[in-house]
């Protein structure tokens, strides 16, 4: 790939071919460009969130196709959130980035990372802000029984993803003890 693809100053390197055709398409182009300032995104434009994400996954040492799955989560997971905020709220942003990515991949694993990449944050919120551990407890087994061994997978694509814009670490670090602990 030698040309970027750029949309109101940002642009996105594809790494392959599959990256380069997603990011030709206008659904995601829409949703790249969607933003606006909030609280663990104060990039704007979701564009800029998945730069930060992207370039959080070039500095881990991962194998090549779980770099290049982290990748296509990084440029997915975010894009549909301008749909989100006009459907219902049962339609949540990860789960119409995984229908959308399904149209170019079955590699299940990536598409559960992109469907349940805030579930790890909602359950600290549980935890924390709701104070409810029972219902913390129950969306980590969820977890852990979606992902399986490949929990760690997951584990470093929340970190990539939380170590972007004014995101706080309590939610990473109480998930690794969570992890550590075996309390799923």
């Amino acid at each position: 790939m030698t040309n970027p693809l750029q949309h109101k100053n940002w642009f996105i390197q594809p790494t392959t071919e599959l990256e380069a055709t997603i990011l030709a398409q206008n659904d995601l182009i829409h949703g790249l460009n969607w933003g606006r300032p909030s609280y663990g995104h104060p990039e704007s434009a979701v564009a800029f969130h998945v730069l930060d994400v992207l370039n959080n996954i070039d500095t881990l040492n991962l194998a090549v196709e779980d770099k290049y799955r982290l990748r296509l989560a990084a440029i997915t997971h975010d894009s549909f959130k301008y749909k989100e905020y006009k459907l219902e709220k049962k339609y949540r942003h990860g789960k119409l980035a995984r229908n959308f990515l399904s149209q170019f991949t079955d590699d299940l694993l990536l598409l559960e990372l992109v469907e349940w990449h805030d579930e790890a944050y909602h359950a600290w919120q549980l935890a924390f802000k709701h104070n409810n551990a029972i219902l913390a407890k129950r969306r980590i087994k969820q977890l852990l029984h979606v992902f399986g061994t490949d929990i760690p997978l997951f584990q470093q694509f929340f970190i990539c993803d939380s170590a972007t814009g004014d995101k706080k670490k309590h939610p990473v670090e109480w998930f690794g003890k969570v992890l550590i602990q075996g309390q799923g």
